[in-house]
């Protein structure tokens, strides 16, 4: 399969593949991004909670571009871990990096 191992050939693909693969595109996340009631909506409910991260371990599954791992971590997450199986783990990389 294709999933945390590069792409499977479209005849192996399996579900699973194809869901993450789908999630592997940028467009699906810069649509999500530029929902800015959405973002704008987990950004303050993670700022305005900071007592719930000071200090604390947060696991963000499913990632995707980690923008959620960065609030948390503004919020004072002691450690924030971001798991990811679709290959923009490696533009989440670069972002986190950069910020």
């Amino acid at each position: 399969g294709g999933v945390g191992g590069g792409a499977a050939a479209a005849d192996d693909m399996t579900s699973k593949d194809y869901y993450f693969d789908s999630y592997s595109h940028f467009g699906i996340h810069e649509e999500m991004l530029k929902d800015e009631v959405r973002t704008r909506s987990y950004m303050n409910a993670i700022e305005q909670n900071k007592h719930l991260f000071a200090g604390k371990v947060v696991l963000d599954i499913g990632c995707g571009t980690g923008i959620l791992s960065m609030f948390a971590a503004r919020a004072g997450a002691a450690q924030v871990i971001g798991v990811e199986c679709s290959s923009i783990i490696e533009q989440a990389r670069r972002i986190i990096d950069a910020n």
